[in-house]
């Protein structure tokens, strides 16, 4: 159900930014929004109490959205008279995932046993652009473990080149194989 409600308001908040071309304005309100909630849970839990009235909620939050635009703050206001403020973090996160698709922005997790040179991320980022058809934004990290290739994950897909993954699948197919004993 979070999911759902999240994606709900999300899509309204989106269609309002977009119907009023202010949709990097609430971009930016939202995710620094989105990062005071994520370095402090404190807020968020203040504005989510139901021991809490919320007029003093309301208060609280026209105080910490001084200067954000309107549509923020209404919309917050919105969220707490619905009882909808768990939603929120998940909320902002959806609207970013909607301004990428319309800007045809994908995220990419690039994942190597060994750091990349700079051209060579570079190269990745390239080719998955011209794969997807969209510009990517990526984050690279290094895990040993894969013992070396790559594995990217973009737009919720899988793409694994690595060495354990080719290791694996060797391995399930020696497994399957039948060996007849001699007499």
């Amino acid at each position: 159900m979070e999911s759902r409600v999240a994606k709900k308001y999300a899509n309204a908040l989106f269609l309002l930014a977009r119907e009023r071309k202010i949709e990097d304005v609430l971009w930016a309100d939202l995710s620094a929004l989105g990062q005071v909630f994520k370095a402090d849970r404190s807020l968020l839990k203040v504005i989510a109490a139901p021991q809490i009235p919320d007029e003093d909620k309301h208060k609280l939050v026209r105080t910490v959205l001084a200067g954000a635009h309107e549509a923020v703050l209404n919309f917050m206001l919105f969220a707490i008279d619905k009882g909808r403020t768990e939603h929120i973090p998940r909320i902002i996160e959806m609207y970013g995932q909607l301004l990428d698709e319309a800007r045809g922005v994908v995220e990419a997790e690039i994942t190597t046993a060994v750091a990349l040179k700079d051209d060579e991320v570079t190269r990745i980022v390239q080719k998955l652009e011209k794969v997807s058809g969209k510009k990517v934004r990526h984050r690279v990290q290094v895990d040993p473990e894969i013992l070396g290739g790559v594995i990217v994950i973009i737009g919720g897909e899988i793409i694994d080149q690595s060495v354990r993954h080719d290791l694996s699948r060797l391995r399930d197919s020696l497994s399957a194989l039948k060996v007849h004993q001699a007499a």
